[in-house]
This record gives C-alpha cells, structure tokens and sequence, in this order.
C-alpha cells in the first residue's frame, strides 16, 4: 500500500470528512487559484481577528458564506492533507474555553492550517459559486473564464439551498475531535 493510499484508509476508517471547503470572496480567487496557496489573513475579508490561521470547514452553511464569502473550494481532504500535514480539527478545549470566543463558536465545523495551504488544481474537486439576491450567475463570468482555462470544474448553487447552521454544533465538534485521534493513533502505529 503507497503512503497516500494508506493515508485514505486510515482517514476513511476514522470517518473524517471525505471533503475539506476554504470559502473566500470572488476577489481572492483569482489569486488563489494563480499562486495554488491560502495565506492567512490576506485578501477580502470580514474577521475581526487577525489569527495567522487558514480556515477549512467540513461542512458549509448560509453563516459561512456569509461571514467568508461566495466562492467555495471544495478539496479532497486526504491530497490536500498530504500537502499540508498540519491541517488539523481547531480545538476548542474545554467548554470554559469555548465560553470565551467573541463569536459562536462551533458553527463552521472548523479545520485550521498556520500560515498558508498549498495546493495543486488537481486537489480542487470543484468550486462552488454561490448565488444570491446581490450575485447573480452574471457576477462571476470572470472568475468562471478562469476556472475554464484552468480546467476547473465549478458549479453555482443557491444560498437559499445551503442550511441555515448558526448554532454551536456540539456532537460534529467532539465526533471531528475523536476521528482526529483515532486518525493520528493510527498513523503512528502503522
């Protein structure tokens, strides 16, 4: 069994997320997709905090388009974890710390990565681009030009379809937390 095959089945028997999504707004794609990385902290955005951290999320929800943008990445979790071996589940602690997070926290279903994610087109599955009220398909002809040449897929889907997740989702929190150790005791151990 090669190390990335290996990799996939110890992440498919931990039952971690098949998908990883890092959303951004139409601004930032360009030079995402050219430089194929996600520094932190760079480009458009709405966060209060300047953390040093790229965010990921396992799952996406209205909240999360609405605080980090319209433009979606979806990858595999496993080539881009392969490429980013500090991609991890954020920890929250214990609930004495998560009491202390300006924010809700939990509802983005959080993976992190210090600093910057680097990728290859090939690890991009698709690019979801968000429709709404205020961006019509129309907003993203320029993006969609670029996804094309790329030989991206995309799709557009409506915010409307997207779940409407604004609460601490406390169980996808501790099922992440302990696939992640059952994931990294059996790295180890192989």
């Amino acid at each position: 069994m090669n190390n990335l095959s290996l990799l996939r089945e110890k992440w498919r028997k931990s039952k971690l997320t098949p998908v990883l999504y890092h959303t951004t707004f139409i601004e930032n794609a360009h030079l995402i997709l050219k430089d194929q990385r996600i520094i932190a902290n760079k480009g458009k955005s709405i966060c209060e905090a300047k953390n040093g951290l790229v965010s990921l999320s396992d799952r996406i929800s209205k909240g999360t388009v609405e605080f980090f943008g319209n433009v979606i990445f979806e990858f595999d979790a496993i080539l881009l974890y392969s490429k980013n071996r500090l991609i991890a589940p954020k920890n929250y602690g214990n609930s004495h710390n998560i009491k202390k997070y300006y924010e809700v926290p939990l509802f983005e279903n959080e993976w992190v990565v210090a600093k910057e994610l680097k990728f290859d087109l090939e690890d991009i599955n698709e690019v979801l681009l968000i429709t709404s009220r205020d961006f019509k398909e129309s907003a993203f002809k320029n993006i969609v030009k670029i996804l094309t040449s790329m030989g991206v897929a995309y799709s557009f889907l409506s915010e409307r379809w997207l779940p409407d997740n604004i609460l601490t989702d406390m169980t996808s929190y501790l099922f992440r937390i302990r696939g992640w150790n059952k994931f990294n005791k059996a790295i180890r151990d192989a």
